[in-house]
């Protein structure tokens, strides 16, 4: 059998299975995986790009500009 994904509510420790899913489980043993799916809508929010923008990089004001001096050091003339 395929995996089945649905929402549900848990009540007392029960979950209620969807009408157009019980007829194919009943009786079957199933391993069940639990998602919070309230966790899971905040973790998408933030995309990576979001959390990319929030790397701070302590260096020169000039760094985009002379990186290479400020990686290899002042090149003699």
């Amino acid at each position: 059998m395929n995996a089945i994904e649905f929402q549900t509510t848990a009540h007392d420790g029960i979950l209620d299975i969807p009408r157009e899913h019980q007829q194919k489980l009943d009786g079957r043993v199933l391993r069940v995986v639990l998602v919070d799916a309230q966790a899971e809508d905040a973790d998408e929010a933030e995309t990576i790009f979001a959390r990319l923008r929030r790397i701070r990089i302590h260096g020169p004001a000039d760094l985009s500009t002379n990186h290479d001096t400020s990686i290899i050091g002042e090149q003699d003339a």
